[in-house]
């Protein structure tokens, strides 16, 4: 009987080991797949809800978020759709604590957006990466690999041809935000 009780007492020790091994294998694995989470991730688990962007300029975008991609966000934001790269996110609340990762959809970039923008020949309004705030009105006619071209529109008038202000290249790192109303396509 003694023998049956130590026995027992030893399977008992290594069912215990066993499970401890286990879950800290469990718990190292979920560190790990944690570590692999990305912002668009944590963003995308916000998906519909009201969520505050401030940017690195410091100019706050609230609006509901619409979408979410590798390199940008979009937000539904009064009566605009707005554009934010995620690199020049200084933070963001409105999140929860949800992630979701990137599944099956066509991931574009942010060259892909604002080719979209151009093709639809809608006014935008960029906001750019400076010391004081900038920002620029008119209409993508070229959209580059690594910059996009801009015929500047005075504020507040359509844009025919007499109020074209001439044309400057951007660099799309210069980029903070690209605002756009529905109104303005074709």
């Amino acid at each position: 009987m003694r023998w049956d009780a130590l026995f027992g007492d030893l399977d008992a020790q290594l069912h215990a080991a066993e499970q401890q091994d286990l879950e800290c294998k469990v718990n190292e694995l979920a560190r790990v797949e944690e570590s692999q989470t990305t912002l668009a991730d944590a963003l995308r688990g916000a998906l519909g809800q009201e969520v505050a962007a401030v940017l690195r300029n410091g100019i706050v975008h609230r609006g509901c978020l619409q979408r979410v991609a590798a390199q940008w966000l979009l937000l539904e934001e009064a009566n605009q759709s707005v554009v934010l790269p995620i690199s020049k996110l200084l933070k963001v609340s409105g999140l929860g604590f949800a992630r979701v990762p990137e599944r099956g959809h066509m991931n574009l970039s942010l060259a892909s957006v604002l080719r979209l923008l151009a093709r639809d020949r809608a006014v935008v309004v960029l906001e750019l990466d400076a010391t004081a705030p900038q920002s620029m009105r008119g209409v993508l006619d070229q959209v580059g690999a690594d910059f996009f071209l801009l015929m500047q529109l005075a504020d507040g008038v359509g844009r025919g041809r007499d109020n074209q202000q001439g044309s400057i290249i951007v660099p799309l790192e210069a980029v903070l935000s690209v605002s756009s109303r529905g109104e303005n396509s074709r």
